[in-house]
């Protein structure tokens, strides 16, 4: 989308302007308001406001209110029974029994499931702490479109200034009788063009907006201050490094590593399973004729069969199968997808030198002398209006390398678990269990 708008900004360009002209160009114009919004300020707000989060971080107290549970006996079984023949004034003896159960699972069934849980939590707090990483990274994203937008509208409005200043020109030359008509009817052309292209930026900044809004829980129309200028490029950490960090800490593998050690431990509860429960139970029944054998204490114990844990034992086994693989391929998706930001950031750092240390002071030399032969009658039309495209073509394809670079940056983050923006230590996710 940013090279429609670059190649809009260039038809927008063809025409010339004076030296003069070209000099307030260049200078900057009072901001509309004092307040400025941050990266940084943007990022907090949408780690503050965003409802994601608070649906993931219940899903993570979800997750670890259940380990507790998980490795509990099962509740106790209480029954009672009474012999109906012996109510009334008949009845010798009131006939009753009551008796009070618990069942306890083969040894160690408790602690492996106390394990899955933790291992779970675990995984669900990972996914947090991945979710946070990806809003920020959407957060960066957005800001830089929202900077790129502002700054072509920006470079918009005064260029629509220069085409109008240049329109006098041209129309006082031709009145003189020392210009063409075609010079007035163009810089009118480009005008019009200058007020179209206006329209449709103003429809890409409502565009922006509504998706920062979005990311904050806001109304897609609420204002934003606009933005401040993006942090200077920064030289980029050597490959290797962030390779390593990437693979070390990026939330999803720490998630599917939880999930692998869940599902072991899922393996592990089906096989013991097939392995019987002991049932332990005391009771009395008032309906044996003898006092002693009133009161009863026993013990019962399952009788598995191969046939009906097999099924559950080789689902288990299927879904570590599962773990792994997804492991793998997300590790494989890591590498490729940081190869891919690391490969864009570089080439935008190496466009932002160029253009600022060689090619836009090449670009403002070419329209200054454009604009003095233009002046001095030894120049044409066409030349000065290639110079001056050129060159305002170059400042926006700075800008965009800028923004690029900046979203690329925010990539390298997310895919290196925030090790290029580090949050505060506060508003990190922790993982409190073993």
């Amino acid at each position: 989308m940013f090279h429609f708008y670059l190649r809009a900004c260039v038809r927008a360009t063809l025409v010339a302007s004076t030296l003069l002209a070209a000099a307030a160009y260049a200078a900057p114009g009072p901001s509309p308001v004092s307040e400025k919004l941050s990266p940084r300020e943007l990022v907090r707000e949408v780690l503050r406001h965003n409802q994601g989060i608070a649906a993931m971080q219940a899903a993570v107290d979800a997750a670890r209110a259940q380990i507790e549970s998980a490795g509990a006996l099962g509740d106790p079984m209480l029954s009672y029974s009474m012999a109906p023949g012996t109510l009334g004034p008949q009845a010798e003896a009131f006939g009753q029994s009551i008796k009070i159960s618990q069942s306890f699972p083969w040894p160690g069934t408790l602690d492996l499931r106390t394990g899955a849980a933790k291992a779970e939590a675990r995984s669900a707090t990972q996914q947090l702490a991945d979710l946070r990483l990806q809003l920020a990274a959407q957060a960066r994203a957005a800001y830089a479109q929202w900077y790129y937008v502002h700054r072509a509208l920006a470079v918009n409005k005064q260029n629509q200034a220069l085409i109008q200043h240049l329109r006098k020109i041209a129309g006082s030359a031709y009145a003189n009788g020392k210009g063409s008509q075609q010079d007035v009817l163009q810089a009118e052309v480009e005008l019009t063009r200058l007020k179209n292209q206006a329209l449709e930026l103003e429809r890409r900044r409502h565009t922006v907006r509504a998706k920062i809004n979005r990311l904050v829980d806001q109304p897609p129309r609420r204002s934003l201050p606009p933005p401040a200028d993006l942090p200077p490029p920064r030289d980029l950490p050597a490959f290797a490094g962030l390779r390593a960090t990437a693979l070390d800490r990026y939330p999803v593998l720490k998630s599917l590593d939880a999930q692998i050690a869940a599902s072991h431990a899922r393996v592990d509860l089906a096989e013991k399973d097939s392995y019987p429960t002991f049932t332990v139970m005391a009771g009395y029944n008032s309906m044996w004729a003898q006092p002693a054998m009133r009161p009863m204490v026993g013990v019962g114990i399952n009788i598995p069969f191969g046939g009906n844990h097999e099924g559950e034992i080789d689902a288990a086994h299927a879904k570590l199968r599962q773990s792994r693989a997804k492991l793998a391929d997300a590790r494989s998706q890591l590498l490729s997808r940081l190869d891919q930001a690391y490969a864009m950031a570089t080439q935008a750092r190496h466009t932002i030198r160029l253009y600022s240390k060689k090619l836009l002071p090449l670009a403002k030399q070419n329209l200054q002398a454009a604009e003095n032969d233009y002046r001095n009658g030894s120049g044409d039309f066409l030349t000065l209006v290639n110079a001056e495209r050129q060159y305002l073509m170059a400042k926006l394809e700075r800008a965009q390398a800028r923004a690029n670079f900046f979203t690329q940056l925010a990539a390298l983050n997310y895919r290196t678990g925030g090790a290029l923006f580090p949050e505060a230590p506060a508003a990190r996710v922790q993982d409190p269990l073993p």
